[in-house]
């Protein structure tokens, strides 16, 4: 080689590291973090109060509160929990606290706030049964145990998920009820400074932050000084908002847009844990008694078809009608009810619905096959009720009449159709981080009442049996074993089919930087997001 030919190779890589330095520092320079800022988020749905049972509400507790432990991937990251340890039986669980925790009201956190905090995780959200949590008891001012009526594997997940944030005893013991609704007082990285009913809600930087949870990407105050929490909630309006600059972060962009988002923006997506959207039929009565009509209702229905159709790809179709794919212990069934209309026909025919009158819908002994749907439109948003129209038009070739029933958001949480003589089919999805969501969507009761979780009032106390079964189950392998024989009995019952898994999807300003969905409910923790030059 000769000496010319090494110098103009030696020139030629420092011209090559030079220009990669050139790129780094311009690289560099592009994402170089602001300091302060708003950050303006506009989402769809507004809840009664800032925390409680529904994961709409789950979203904004995650801004104002802290928890004992967070979820990370399938792990398990310490939190206000230091470190935590179980009895033999595994139904005591030892938590040792941080010592250095305090409320924005000046409220220290401890045992005591622990356990102030009981009553209203046990009063507020509204299926506290099902998480087999009895109580806490203190030990120490920084250590509490958490006793279990039954041994729980998911307790974890459980206390990690968006519900069981700690708000400061003096606001419990205080504070109105409307203020403890709207304006709660936690020991997060976000404070409320108002919230305006129909519009939005302003949150104010917790100066004082310093206990991130493990898996966070920073501890400290949040990077930004506000954020604006905007009710939006027409898609296509926040979609609008996110391209002119007027948002930062958009939930749901409508459907139609979410590959032009991924384009142009950046795009985090979750499929929420517990049960997918799906149909939960009626079994207590007829004509869904039957589970013959059950599973010509589901061949008549090309599902995946409707999926593809109406979310072009952004929400992905579920044939599991009792676990969404992220839930631990799903398992995926594809319950084999694949589009076939002489099924769902000859199945009708055997059920004795074998007459039709004017219009094509079956009748039997003068009585049309007809069913009341009813649909919370804070639940199903307006792409979900498309995808019902469609299912509605569907069944009827094969003889259904189905009557859709839309219910504003105060009548569906008042219980408007909820009753078994109102409605045959239920349609919605259940967010929660444990297989034993069978165990809250098929008990009959909770609490010694009826369970209005329970949307397809079924009630096989065997059945049941071996869902609790399952849940206290400590080995893995047969745990696993227990929830795959479940999943397959339900599926092939047809009491409950999957269509869709209801799908967190948020476009981001490639100018903000950081933001991510925590894995138990998808939740955004706006702490670490920052600003970046352009």
């Amino acid at each position: 080689m000769t000496i010319r030919r090494i110098t103009m190779m030696a020139a030629s890589l420092a011209a090559a590291t030079t220009l990669s330095i050139l790129v780094l520092a311009q690289s560099t320079r592009a994402e170089e973090r602001l300091e302060g800022g708003t950050i303006i988020y506009v989402h769809e749905q507004e809840p009664p109060c800032l925390w409680g049972g529904w994961v709409q509400q789950a979203y904004l507790s995650r801004q104002v509160f802290d928890y004992l432990v967070s979820y990370d991937n399938g792990q398990i990251r310490p939190w206000l929990a230091t470190d935590w340890s179980e009895s033999k039986d595994r139904k005591t669980i030892t938590f040792h606290l941080r010592k250095d925790v305090v409320f924005t009201d000046g409220d220290k956190f401890n045992a005591d706030a622990v356990i102030a905090n009981y009553p209203a995780w046990e009063k507020g959200i509204g299926w506290h049964g099902f998480t087999y949590m009895k109580g806490f008891t203190k030990v120490d001012d920084s250590t509490v145990e958490l006793h279990l009526s039954d041994p729980n594997p998911e307790i974890y997940n459980v206390l990690a998920n968006g519900h069981y944030g700690f708000q400061s005893p003096k606001s419990l013991a205080n504070n109105s009820s409307e203020q403890k609704c709207l304006t709660p007082v936690g020991t997060g990285p976000w404070k409320i400074e108002k919230w305006t009913r129909g519009s939005g809600i302003s949150f104010l930087r917790n100066d004082a932050y310093q206990w991130a949870p493990a898996n966070a990407h920073h501890n400290g105050p949040a990077y930004a000084e506000r954020l604006e929490w905007k009710f939006v909630p027409d898609a296509t309006t926040r979609w609008g908002a996110l391209i002119s600059g007027q948002a930062n972060v958009a939930y749901q962009p409508p459907s139609v847009q979410w590959k032009a988002a991924q384009q142009r923006f950046q795009t985090l997506d979750f499929v929420a844990t517990g049960r997918p959207q799906g149909l939960s039929f009626n079994v207590a009565r007829p004509p869904f008694a039957d589970q013959r009509v059950r599973q010509a209702f589901t061949y008549a229905i090309d599902r995946k078809r409707i999926v593809a159709a109406v979310f072009k790809g952004a929400v992905p179709y579920e044939g599991n009608g009792s676990l969404s794919k992220t839930t631990p212990l799903y398992l995926n069934v594809d319950d084999g009810y694949t589009f076939d209309v002489d099924k769902a026909n000859a199945l009708l025919d055997q059920a004795g619905w074998s007459k039709r009158d004017a219009m094509g819908y079956r009748v039997k002994d003068g009585k049309v096959l007809e069913a009341r749907l009813p649909f919370n439109q804070a639940i199903i948003d307006s792409e979900g009720a498309i995808a019902l129209q469609a299912i509605q038009d569907q069944v009827k070739a094969v003889g259904f009449k189905v009557d859709l029933v839309p219910l504003t958001q105060t009548e569906g949480f008042a219980g408007a159709y909820s009753k078994p003589d109102q409605k045959e089919i239920s349609f919605g999805y259940w967010v929660w981080p444990s297989p034993n969501i069978l165990d809250i969507v098929y008990n009959h009761q909770l609490n010694g009442r009826p369970n209005g979780n329970n949307t397809s009032f079924f009630n096989d106390e065997a059945v049941e049996a071996k869902i609790i079964d399952a849940q206290r189950e400590g080995d893995p392998a047969l745990r696993k074993a227990k929830f795959d024989a479940l999943q397959h009995w339900f599926s092939d019952q047809a009491v409950a089919i999957g269509v869709y898994n209801f799908t967190y999807n948020v476009a981001v300003d490639n100018r903000l930087k950081g933001l991510w969905q925590d894995q138990g409910n998808g939740l955004l923790n706006f702490n670490d997001a920052y600003f970046v030059k352009e």
